[in-house]
């Protein structure tokens, strides 16, 4: 009868602790208050180093893709959260930018820091993100856009550029356009 009790005691620690391993974790507040301080900096551009500080990798990143998808926080923070995202190039932060970039009537600086963290922490992946945005209707994006295919560099990013480059009708774009073009192709004649 004794061994009955043991069994059961076993069972429910066992539950208990299966229970508080299904819990969400998150950020400590404090973290979290910090991590909001390195994106409110202005002294220093944060490092990968000093978001990974933070805590666990993987807690950082899903406290950072809450604040991107937050539309109460201000965009100047949203966009600097979306910057820090490219620090955790995995599936998780590329679907947060993807989702961003999916959304319409984003702020202009949200829109720009999505494109240049999806060029630059996913490369290739993020040419058929980034190709429409060529098209769009405010300079500053089709400029972002340009900027995010030259960092690529590949000959379907330079495809791109020279299919808009006969298209557009701003200066300020036809020069950004033209200058990665010659960076890209400059970079090939190198290699």
């Amino acid at each position: 009868m004794r061994e009955v009790p043991q069994i059961l005691v076993v069972l429910v620690l066992l539950a208990a602790a299966g229970a508080a391993a299904d819990e969400p974790r998150a950020l400590s507040a404090e973290a979290t208050e910090r991590l909001t301080g390195l994106l409110r900096a202005y002294e220093q551009q944060p490092t990968a180093e000093d978001f990974l500080a933070l805590g666990e990798k993987d807690l950082v990143r899903d406290a950072l893709i809450g604040m991107v998808a937050d539309d109460s926080q201000v965009a100047l923070l949203r966009g600097r959260a979306i910057v820090a995202l490219g620090f955790f190039a995995d599936d998780a932060s590329r679907r947060a930018i993807e989702g961003v970039l999916d959304r319409p009537g984003l702020s202009d600086i949200i829109l720009r820091r999505a494109l240049e963290t999806m060029a630059r922490a996913f490369r290739d992946a993020g040419i058929s993100r980034i190709t429409p945005y060529l098209d769009d209707a405010r300079t500053d994006v089709r400029e972002a856009a340009a900027r995010a295919l030259g960092e690529i560099g590949t000959p379907e990013a330079l495809r791109a550029l020279r299919r808009r480059l006969d298209r557009e009708t701003s200066d300020v774009v036809r020069t950004t356009i033209d200058a990665q073009i010659r960076r890209i192709e400059e970079a090939t004649i190198v290699e």
